[in-house]
């Protein structure tokens, strides 16, 4: 019996909207693959791969693709990162995965990046690195949204291949450029939450490196809670 219709959570609702229609997505990581079970029951793409590492997640992933019907359309691969990548993917979504992880991933697999047009992630920490690593690579910030779900705020990223029109500042790469661009109440909830733990910080003993740069994290954070920051 066919699995019914895949809901999905608002977190993964805001990655599906940024998958470009029509591509061939490979989904790292992808636990129990509702992402691309409901693109392609969707219609909004036709194939894609699902990849797990470990082996309970990978047999979960599999059963879940099975009883869905969809097993011509999606390739359920048992593999590390982009390891064992089907030629033609043109997009990535690393989501649910750290942002260290997600940096180490693209690093160890740069010969598998030609072809692939579009990269989505939502690091939950490390969103610094992951700006600067993915720009590195040649791709910038095409979207961007901040949801709150289960009391946890979640950023979820587009990069597309393309070089940027001017290098990241300081802002952007702590904050994101469409994000703070667009200061939706989640953004907004979201500095202000995070000004305000900065500002815990500042009251402890620090050395004077670590002071300065949360000095300068909290100035950031103020400017962009008031609409003063430099775009």
């Amino acid at each position: 019996m066919a699995l019914r219709k895949v809901k999905l959570s608002a977190r993964l609702e805001a990655v599906a909207k940024m998958v470009p229609e029509g591509t061939y997505l490979a989904d790292v990581g992808s636990d129990h693959a509702y992402l691309p079970i409901s693109l392609i029951q969707r219609g909004i793409i036709s194939y894609a791969q699902a990849i797990e590492n470990k082996m309970g997640p990978f047999l979960r992933m599999q059963g879940n693709v099975d009883d869905s019907g969809l097993s011509s359309h999606i390739d359920v691969s048992l593999s590390d990162g982009l390891d064992k990548l089907n030629d033609g993917v043109q997009t990535l979504c690393l989501c649910g995965l750290g942002g260290m992880l997600t940096c180490q991933i693209l690093e160890k697999n740069l010969d598998k990046l030609d072809n692939i047009k579009t990269i989505i992630c939502d690091p939950h920490h490390d969103l610094v690195a992951v700006r600067e690593k993915i720009s590195a690579l040649g791709y910038h910030i095409s979207d961007e949204k901040m949801v709150y779900e289960n009391k946890i705020y979640y950023t979820i990223i587009r990069f597309d291949k393309g070089d940027l029109n001017k290098p990241y500042n300081y802002h952007d790469l702590h904050f994101g450029p469409i994000a703070r661009r667009e200061r939706s109440q989640v953004f907004l909830d979201w500095i202000e939450i995070n000004r305000k733990a900065v500002g815990e910080q500042l009251n402890k003993n620090l050395s004077p490196e670590r002071k300065e740069a949360y000095l300068r994290l909290y100035r950031a954070l103020a400017s962009e809670a008031k609409g003063t920051a430099s775009k």
